[in-house]
């Protein structure tokens, strides 16, 4: 991955740090999807308990586990909690695409490394976050090929709806999405940190 520069958090574009661990990738930025309130709050938890785990606060981070596995109400069929997890990894992957301005493929090294945690929701999370990401205009055509021929045939088992039709029990499919979303967006923002990400930087 490419070094960067230009300090995290400079710059004139940049959102300012709003609320409990939201920072440069988890900002919900302009024509990001909208959310009900239950997701957005849920969004928030999540994005609050990657922070922590960041920071080595164990405690912290399983008592927002513990909350966040209370949030199992269900819109279109999917708990929002789910939704928040699918909008979290899509989120920060989008972000860094845009704040590197489509001039290197972090975001992609960034996610693989992420797909090695043994969580089969956190996978198809990742999975069809990479598959939504084909269609951004920043993303070269040959990154489009390779996410496509790597990934495309299992399209249609890695989203939300599908997750939730083939997870029996909902505290099982809301404890693992909880799990494998913190642990997923916590990994790729400390890869994306130590390449210099997390900043409208000059990736070079």
């Amino acid at each position: 991955m490419p070094a960067t520069r230009q300090k995290p958090g400079s710059g004139p574009d940049r959102p300012a740090r709003t609320g409990p661990g939201l920072n440069a990738l988890t900002v919900r930025r302009e024509g990001s999807r909208p959310l009900t309130p239950g997701q957005e709050q849920a969004y928030l938890l999540l994005c609050a308990a990657a922070d922590r785990l960041r920071h080595h606060d164990l405690a912290a981070v399983e008592a927002m586990h513990t909350q966040a596995c209370t949030m199992d109400a269900r819109y279109r069929g999917v708990p929002v909690v789910v939704t928040a997890a699918y909008d979290l990894l899509q989120t920060i992957l989008r972000n860094e695409i845009v704040d590197a301005d489509g001039r290197c493929t972090c975001w992609l090294t960034a996610a693989g490394q992420a797909l090695t945690i043994r969580n089969t929701l956190s996978q198809a999370m990742l999975v069809h976050a990479l598959l939504a990401l084909t269609s951004h205009p920043l993303v070269t055509a040959p990154t489009r090929r390779q996410i496509r021929a790597e990934y495309a045939a299992r399209r249609d088992e890695v989203t939300p709806q599908a997750v939730t039709h083939a997870v029996a029990s909902t505290p099982t499919l809301v404890d693992a999405c909880v799990t494998g979303g913190v642990m997923s967006a916590a990994m790729i923002q400390d890869i994306l940190a130590a390449a210099g990400g997390l900043g409208p930087a000059t990736h070079r």
